[in-house]
């Protein structure tokens, strides 16, 4: 059996599990899996507060965002958040956050809905998948 893959979320992928009523979505399987320990979830400070933020914005019920935040302190593993990248500057500097942590972390992969993310492809040694490739790629795990 491999080790447990190292995977970065991207907000747009909690915006969307969190938005869906439909258990099913890619986005929803992606947080029931993560939950069920089946991959290691990577946070950083900056990618919590962006998380945080984002999901006020769009209004998300008090509740699912505390309940999300209880299970980031319970069960993702934190890196420092210490390396910054300038890579996406000039598309969308928001986006850099996360490439940061995943070269950090040498995270195997970065989950995204994010076209700007998605475009690359690959950071460094980090692949860059949408939600349902990401899912494809976990059982094989």
């Amino acid at each position: 059996m491999r080790k447990k893959p190292l995977v970065i979320v991207d907000t747009s992928v909690f915006i969307s599990a969190l938005r869906s009523s439909n258990l099913q979505s890619a986005p929803n399987l992606i947080i029931k899996y993560w939950l069920e320990y089946k991959f290691t979830l990577i946070l950083t400070p900056q990618i919590e507060e962006e998380i945080t933020l984002i999901l006020i914005r769009h209004q998300i019920k008090e509740t699912k965002i505390f309940n999300l935040l209880t299970a980031f302190d319970d069960l993702a593993c934190y890196k420092e958040g210490v390396y910054q990248t300038n890579f996406l500057d000039k598309i969308d500097s928001k986006d850099n956050i996360f490439l940061s942590a995943s070269y950090e972390s040498k995270a195997d992969y970065l989950v995204s809905l994010d076209k700007h993310l998605l475009n690359l492809k690959h950071f460094h040694n980090t692949i860059i998948l949408n939600p349902q490739s990401f899912l494809n790629q976990l059982s094989q795990y």
